[in-house]
């Protein structure tokens, strides 16, 4: 009984939690989302940091006023302090936590305009497959780096205008999974 008990634990893990950019340091939930998005769908996407975003938007109530799938809802007025700073042609590294790898799936990273939920030119890295080995995911999957454009020099200059997207979605199951790193070019 107390064997069974652990594998379900485990398993309500295993289903909580899937992929999450940690570095650099992305968007997170603050009292502005939770405003907008409504304590309902707040609740879900606090729980489960790197959960799908259909969790969230299934629960959404009468309180739901924000756009769960620009940043998971999350607000750049809660993340002015994690604004990042960038000059045209730096190399940026990213880190996933990959909990949990559904396949088959893809995977980009954009520039995103996140107030008018617009992609900023052509995708900065694609995966046609994502992730490509879930039980010992390669280098490319959940460590890689972006370069800054340079067309985006004179876009980007504004916190708030501009954030660079992880998005990956997982076919089986439908699921959404996003981080958004706010950030500026200067010269």
């Amino acid at each position: 009984m107390l064997l069974q008990a652990a594998l379900f634990s485990l398993g309500a893990v295993g289903a909580l939690a899937h992929a999450v950019v940690k570095t650099p340091t992305p968007r997170k939930a603050g009292a502005l989302s939770e405003e907008l998005c409504g304590a309902a769908v707040s609740t879900v996407l606090n729980r489960d940091l790197a959960g799908p975003i259909e969790n969230a938007v299934e629960v959404a109530d009468a309180d739901y006023n924000c756009n769960a799938y620009v940043c998971r809802g999350y607000q750049y007025k809660d993340n002015e302090a994690s604004l990042h700073t960038f000059q045209a042609g730096d190399i940026v590294d990213f880190h996933i936590v990959l909990v949990a790898g559904h396949r088959p799936g893809y995977a980009n990273v954009s520039v995103i305009d996140p107030v008018n939920n617009v992609v900023l030119g052509s995708p900065l890295k694609t995966w046609e497959e994502w992730p490509i080995n879930s039980t010992n995911p390669i280098q490319d999957d959940v460590d890689f780096n972006i370069t800054i454009p340079e067309r985006l020099a004179s876009i980007c200059t504004e916190g708030g205008k501009c954030a660079i997207q992880w998005y990956w979605y997982a076919i089986r199951g439908s699921q959404t999974y996003e981080s958004c790193v706010d950030f500026v070019i200067v010269a």
